[in-house]
C-alpha cells in the first residue's frame, strides 16, 4: 500500500472530476473496483497521446472513467494531414442499460463530453455497424466474451492499430486451479491463450493492478 501510494504521489494528478467519478463509482456502484483508478487512467491517457489515434473503440463503459480518461488524451492529440481536422472521439460500449442512468450523467458534464460517444448496446454486435476504422480499442466487458471482443475488434481496428485488453490476470486466477471451473476465468484464459498464439499480433501482458494486455495488430494483418 505504501509503494502504490508513492507512485500515485509522482505521476500526473487525477484531477477532481476524476476523483469524485472514482468516489461515487465506489459509493453507489457493487463492484467499483472495476472502474480504472488513477494509475490505469493516467497510463491509458498517455497511451491515446503516444498512438494519437482519431477514433478509439471501447468494450465495456461501466462508470465512464476510462472514457473519460482516453477523452483527455484525445483533447491533447494533434492529428495528421491524413486524418484531416476530424475530431477525435471515443466510441464506448456498455452492454447494462442499468448503467446508463449513473454513467451518462458523469460522461456528459465531463469537460471532455465532446470528445466522447456513449451508447447501450452490445459492442461485439453494434459496433462493426458504425464502419468506422478505429486505432485504438480498449476492452473491458464482460470477461467471458474477450475472445468475442477481441475477434470483432481485430475486424475494425486498423493494421498497425492497438488493442488493450484489462482485468488480463484476473486476481492471479488464471493460473490458479481452484478456479477451472470459473467462467470468468476460463474466458480471461482463453483470450491470453488466443493473444500468445495468434500471429496476425504482438502482444505484451503489464502485471499492473489486475493486468493490462497491449496488443499491436501487424501491419501485414490483412483482413
Amino acid at each position: 500500500m505504501y509503494l502504490d501510494s508513492y507512485i500515485l504521489s509522482h505521476i500526473e494528478p487525477e484531477g477532481d472530476y476524476l476523483y469524485r467519478l472514482w468516489r461515487a463509482t465506489n459509493v453507489q456502484l457493487l463492484h467499483g473496483r472495476m472502474a480504472s483508478g488513477h494509475l490505469q487512467g493516467r497510463l491509458l491517457k498517455m497511451f491515446v497521446e503516444m498512438i494519437q489515434p482519431l477514433n478509439i473503440l471501447e468494450v465495456g463503459t461501466f462508470s465512464g472513467y476510462s472514457a473519460i480518461c482516453m477523452a483527455e488524451g484525445l483533447a491533447n492529440v494533434k492529428h495528421t494531414k491524413e486524418q484531416g481536422k476530424k475530431k477525435g472521439k471515443v466510441y464506448t460500449f456498455e452492454i447494462n442499460d442499468e448503467q446508463e442512468e449513473f454513467t451518462r450523467p458523469w460522461i456528459e458534464g465531463s469537460p471532455v463530453a465532446n470528445y466522447i460517444d456513449f451508447r447501450i448496446g452490445d459492442a461485439i454486435i453494434e459496433a462493426p455497424k458504425l464502419g468506422i476504422s478505429f486505432d485504438m480499442a480498449f476492452i473491458d466487458g464482460d470477461k467471458r466474451t474477450y475472445t468475442d471482443a477481441y475477434e470483432m475488434a481485430l475486424t475494425v481496428v486498423r493494421p498497425g492499430g492497438f488493442i488493450l485488453a484489462d482485468n488480463t490476470l484476473w486476481d492471479g486466477h488464471v493460473s490458479d486451479p481452484a478456479y477451472d471451473h470459473d467462467q470468468q476465468t476460463v474466458g480471461i484464459r482463453h483470450f491470453n491463450d488466443l493473444v500468445a498464439n495468434d500471429p496476425r499480433v504482438e502482444a505484451v501482458i503489464l502485471p499492473m493492478r489486475d493486468g493490462l494486455t497491449i496488443v499491436r495488430v501487424r501491419n501485414d494483418f490483412e483482413k
